[in-house]
């Protein structure tokens, strides 16, 4: 039996305060956020056929690291009554917001003793936010559609010196365009919510600029809020290898709200194409004007089958070997050290710039070879929901790059389905094979063997599958 879908939506300011560490790039050379552009949001939307209810928060956040993330989960959990395989974190991945957590204070000190009480503050307020979208369930009606935006390009680029792959344009490589929206309106017909799905890694506001922004997802929900009045919620695609077309190294403060525009353009343009009313015309005579008129009635048509479902999976993924952590602990102290002496001394922008980039990337391998120590494969969690046969939306942690997500939306059996990574818990990159010959950042960094993109791919399909047949 078909079942009724009810839908509710949540919104908290979550802005750090002025001075809290910003850090998401190796080439800063500041430490503290020395303002906010544009404020931060953590939003939430809940959705519910009356057997089962799922809550989905987007967060304006880089990530919530490992270390956080199950206190976040445990926190909605208590507030909401749902175990934490229906609820899903969804975190937009801006690199120019706040530090959170203790591991990236390795190589930022200023700033750094204002993130436990921002972390400790931003626990419930994300609880607290979905919370209130489950208070707010209401009977609702929902369609989806997909059109594209070209704000993105590959950026796996292999400069001309040297073939070395580095952050930039690849104008020849995989990527993916296409802007999923999921429209959800009350039973009455008015505004409620609207998802937009898409890859595109926002990384436009580049490591010159000292501002907390949310980049391109925070203008894009704005600009869809004012042209449809519902409350918008962005769901960040496979993104892994995918960069903005615009901005990133230099001149990204400019650029983000353009990029966000555009976005924001096209979802809205889809949006208002939809009609989660189901109806069918009918001609019911003439009207006889300078030409005859047609006159057609609307005959209304059962809703669409909003059965929720909800599924998880567990993949082992095979890990790559690592230098031993302690080696690679002692390099990052060496550098944290350097760095240091250069702050403390007033040194040239250009020598603290080069020192964190290398303090930066020392850390990041020292903290993946120290998790994954001894270990030959990690636990990751696939998490999908599902409503009726129509839409899926399903997720995955970490940085899958987006032929990962082009294959799953592929073989997918649901005609709309929102491929999302960066999902509940801050992970790492999941390159393709055929990325790792070439090497580059990504490659660098991943913990991840070869072969794990693949698994992603089958174990995404696999729960598809098996939540189209009716299981979990």
């Amino acid at each position: 039996m078909a079942r009724q879908l009810l839908a509710g939506v949540a919104r908290a300011d979550i802005t750090p305060p002025h001075g809290i560490a910003h850090a998401g790039w190796g080439a800063q050379t500041h430490q503290r956020a020395a303002g906010v552009d544009l404020p931060l949001w953590a939003t939430a939307l809940a959705l519910s056929d009356g057997v089962e209810t799922v809550v989905i928060v987007d967060l304006d956040l880089i990530y919530l690291w490992d270390t956080e993330a199950p206190g976040v989960l445990r926190a909605v959990e208590r507030a909401t009554g749902l175990p934490a395989s229906h609820i899903r974190l969804a975190y937009t991945h801006t690199h120019s917001g706040p530090v959170n957590g203790a591991t990236w204070s390795t190589w930022v000190k200023d700033g750094a003793e204002m993130v436990p009480a921002y972390d400790a503050i931003l626990e419930q307020h994300i609880a607290g936010v979905a919370r209130q979208a489950i208070r707010q369930l209401r009977p609702a009606r929902f369609a989806t559609g997909s059109g594209e935006a070209r704000i993105n390009v590959n950026r796996r680029f292999q400069r001309p010196e040297d073939g070395a792959v580095i952050c930039g344009r690849n104008w020849e490589g995989p990527v993916d365009r296409q802007v999923q929206v999921l429209r959800i309106d009350g039973a009455d017909g008015a505004p409620l919510a609207v998802l937009v799905n898409y890859a595109c890694h926002p990384i436009t506001v580049g490591p010159d600029c000292d501002l907390v922004t949310p980049d391109y997802p925070g203008v894009m929900k704005r600009v869809v809020e004012q042209a449809t009045g519902a409350t918008c919620l962005f769901l960040q695609g496979a993104t892994g290898d995918l960069g903005p077309i615009q901005g990133c190294a230099r001149g990204g403060l400019a650029e983000y709200r353009r990029l966000g525009s555009i976005l924001g353009h096209e979802a809205s343009r889809i949006w208002w194409e939809l009609e989660p009313r189901q109806r069918r015309e009918r001609y019911a005579g003439t009207l006889e004007s300078g030409s005859p008129l047609a006159l057609y009635a609307d005959e209304a048509l059962p809703d669409l089958d909003a059965t929720l479902r909800v599924g998880t999976r567990e993949l082992r993924l095979p890990l790559k070997p690592f230098a031993p952590s302690a080696e690679l602990s002692a390099a990052t102290a060496t550098h944290v050290a350097r760095l240091d002496q250069l702050r403390a001394a007033g040194a040239d922008p250009e020598a603290i710039r080069a020192e964190t980039m290398l303090a930066k990337r020392a850390a990041m391998r020292a903290d993946l070879a120290r998790r994954n120590e001894g270990h030959t494969h990690r636990a990751v969690t696939l998490q999908t929901f599902t409503i009726g046969d129509q839409v899926a939306l399903p997720a995955v942690p970490g940085e899958p790059f987006c032929q990962i997500g082009l294959q799953v939306k592929a073989g997918s059996p649901f005609p709309h389905t929102l491929f999302a990574g960066y999902a509940n818990v801050g992970w790492a990159y999941i390159p393709t094979a055929d990325a790792y010959p070439f090497g580059g950042y990504e490659v660098e960094i991943t913990p991840f063997a070869p072969e794990a993109a693949t698994m992603v791919v089958e174990g995404s399909l696999a729960l598809l599958r098996a939540l189209a047949a009716g299981g979990h």
